[in-house]
């Protein structure tokens, strides 16, 4: 990758002054900077991470992992885990009501089968199905 090709230029080109002095001690800069090849890159992945940052940052996502998300994490996982729990118990509360209403309704269809028998010639004000 070289720099001519990158959008971005990693390090600003140097201005040459206008009137170079005279002094040996300061030279006039007139070639590119030679850079190491890994300096780029780190310098793309760099921006990258940056860009990723303001994107995520746009949609409302934190990049940073701090302790209080981790909290956050871990009681959004408690509570989840309780209501889920809670709920079971209610299931089983529910399903043990039913069979309960269940014995009750055999047993009062029992106690009508038994009364119909006592007074077979009685017929209830509305039509029972036993």
């Amino acid at each position: 990758m070289s720099l001519s090709s990158s959008p971005l230029s990693p390090v600003p080109s140097p201005s040459v002054p206008s009137s170079p002095t005279s002094s040996a001690s300061h030279s006039i800069w007139t070639g590119p900077i030679d850079l190491p090849s890994n300096f780029v890159n780190i310098e793309a992945d760099g921006r990258r991470r940056e860009k990723q940052s303001y994107v995520m940052s746009l949609d409302g996502i934190d990049v940073e992992d701090d302790d209080q998300d981790r909290l956050f994490t871990k009681f959004s996982i408690d509570t989840v885990y309780s209501s889920y729990l809670a709920s079971r118990y209610r299931v089983r509360q529910y399903t043990q009501l039913l069979m309960l209403l269940k014995r009750e309704e055999d047993a009062w269809a029992q106690r009508v089968k038994h009364a119909s028998r006592l007074m077979p010639d009685y017929i209830p004000p509305m039509a029972w199905n036993v």
